[in-house]
């Protein structure tokens, strides 16, 4: 197939650098840490446990690490002239994009899955329990997040032909999505002033839906819903509406894994090198 050897490239030039390398050992390592640190004596840990333990971490390590992956995937290869020499042999644009992602794609599941498991292990021994059900969910959404992530770091990619402005870009979406949730208050703030907030002083069901479509307040959603067993809040709760629970949550983190890279492509095939 023409992707393999730009795969096989891309490959060996991503792991070439001791720097990422290194990036890659500390992303898995926090999720093994958190399995150390969940399943101490006496803890009676759970997968539940290891997930609560890694929330405030996960979504800046993920997004940190898919957009890195993602951001010069393209505009890399183009501001240095590699990609038209690529194109002039006969390689398509697919054949470009679909090698360089499954390559860096690849390199982010890998080390997610091998951390996680690895980490799901020591929850489990010698003190914990854990439901493989259960970890499988909490891996598949992680993994989703990932994707999602670095699907948006390809997309900017694709969009520039500067790799600052790329650089630039990535780092003003690893910020967002670290920082997202302080923003709920200031959301609130400007819907009492124009009097849409709830009776109780609350953000109503629409506001709560646009501002839990960030791919990190989705997979937050999925992981409380489906891995924690959370049943309660503005948005798990018994009284809150369908669309705010966790089965649309996990659609949502589906299309953010899968629309982001589709974008990227659209892009990357119609612009003009």
């Amino acid at each position: 197939m023409p992707w393999r050897p730009i795969a096989r490239r891309e490959l060996s030039d991503l792991l070439a650098g001791r720097t990422t390398k290194a990036g890659l050992a500390v992303v898995a390592l926090v999720f093994v840490g958190g399995g150390y640190a969940a399943g101490t004596p006496g803890s009676n840990a759970t997968v539940a446990t290891y997930a609560n333990l890694l929330g405030g971490v996960v979504p800046f390590v993920v997004g940190a690490l898919g957009l890195l992956l993602g951001y010069r995937s393209v505009v890399g290869d183009r501001a240095a002239g590699r990609l038209a020499l690529v194109l002039a042999l006969p390689h398509s644009r697919a054949d470009v994009l679909a090698g360089k992602l499954l390559a860096r794609g690849g390199v982010a599941v890998g080390t997610l899955a091998v951390g996680i498991l690895v980490g799901g292990w020591l929850v489990e021994y010698p003190f914990g329990s854990v439901d493989l059900l259960t970890l499988a969910a909490y891996l598949a959404a992680t993994l989703a997040l990932g994707l999602a992530l670095f699907g948006v770091g390809t997309a900017l990619s694709t969009l520039t032909v500067s790799p600052r402005r790329a650089t630039v870009g990535a780092f003003v979406v690893l910020v967002a999505v670290t920082f997202w949730g302080q923003l709920r208050v200031p959301l609130l703030l400007a819907l009492d002033y124009f009097g849409l907030t709830t009776p109780s002083g609350g953000l109503p069901e629409w506001a709560l839906f646009l501002h839990g479509l960030e791919p990190t307040a989705v997979y937050g959603r999925v992981v409380d819903a489906f891995v924690v067993g959370v049943e309660r809040g503005p948005y798990l709760g018994p009284d809150a509406a369908w669309y705010l629970g966790g089965t649309v949550a996990a659609v949502l983190l589906v299309a953010w894994a899968t629309l982001p890279l589709a974008a990227g492509y659209l892009r990357f095939r119609g612009t003009d090198l």
